[in-house]
């Protein structure tokens, strides 16, 4: 795999950042209520709040978080209030329970009610008075969000990236069972594929997801993240929708689009973004392919 050499063509842009000012007035200030000694410290885990799960409609639908306490020394109770819930779909316990000693405790959410294609969230949130709120680490409250949903394969095709790295490779198609317009490849730009030609920041996303219109345009609403660092600056090269990076691009939103055969059956598909690598300019647009099974677009291509 070769890495490409693209110059930027746009410049450097620049923020501007405002600043306050502060008071020297310090009789202003107001000291917080003092925490009672008595207080458990009680808190949810910062890592595991505002997860989005996409799952199978044959996985468990479950969910289990963590809750953590300071104060440790007998068995305690502490109640859990569902401040939302989708369709009330999510059945949370009313409290989370700690053994004496123990300073975790787990708590599992169903939602076996739950339809296919159809994204349910929570929130869950602890009494004011058990929480230490001066802590940096305190978690008042948990969030959660998950959809079912269903991919089937369609076969092998070949991913093609005519940007960066040029380089093609096979990959399995997955076909949305509910929404069939919509596609999805696994990322071929894993640390150790990104690693071969220069620094990879382990942002990969698992899944690339494009949606085919009626029209035959393609879209997507996530950016597409190769997984490179800059110049080793640590900022992404991402591969934005144009009309997505600025209204000003929305033109060129139809450089992506789906090939067809005779039969209307897709052959492949241009995936033209705007690449750009936040705070400091852009490439402009440069393709990428994705040629669906029994279609040989990387030979066509000469590559």
């Amino acid at each position: 795999m070769k890495l490409n050499k693209i110059f930027m063509l746009a410049g450097i842009s620049m923020l501007g950042f405002a600043m306050s000012s502060c008071s020297d007035d310090d009789n202003d200030y107001t000291p917080g209520e003092p925490v009672s000694a008595d207080c458990p410290a009680v808190s949810f885990v910062a890592e595991e709040s505002g997860q989005s799960l996409e799952l199978d409609p044959a996985d468990p639908t479950e969910v289990t978080f963590t809750v953590t306490r300071e104060k440790a020394d007998a068995a305690a109770s502490y109640n859990l209030t569902v401040l939302s819930n989708t369709d009330d779909v999510f059945v949370v316990p009313a409290t989370v329970d700690f053994a004496a000693g123990a300073k975790e405790a787990n708590v599992k959410a169903t939602f076996n009610n739950a339809e296919v294609g159809k994204t349910y969230s929570f929130e869950v949130a602890l009494d004011e008075e058990v929480v230490n709120p001066y802590k940096s680490s305190t978690r008042k409250s948990f969030t959660f969000k998950a959809v079912r949903v269903k991919w089937n394969s369609i076969g092998t095709g070949q991913w093609i990236d005519d940007f960066w790295y040029g380089f093609w490779d096979e990959i399995e198609i997955q076909q949305r069972d509910d929404k069939p317009e919509y596609y999805r490849v696994k990322s071929l730009y894993t640390d150790d594929v990104v690693t071969s030609s220069g620094s990879a920041l382990g942002t990969y996303k698992d899944y690339f997801v494009f949606k085919v219109s009626k029209d035959g345009y393609v879209t997507w609403d996530t950016p597409l993240c190769i997984n490179t660092s800059y110049q080793d600056t640590g900022i992404d090269i991402l591969g934005h929708l144009p009309s997505q990076l600025s209204p000003d691009f929305a033109g060129d939103d139809a450089q992506s689009v789906a090939t067809y055969d005779d039969e209307g059956n897709i052959q492949y598909l241009t995936i033209a973004p705007y690449w750009y690598v936040g705070g400091l300019g852009g490439f402009g647009i440069h393709n990428l392919y994705l040629a669906f099974p029994g279609y040989d677009l990387a030979s066509e291509l000469g590559f």
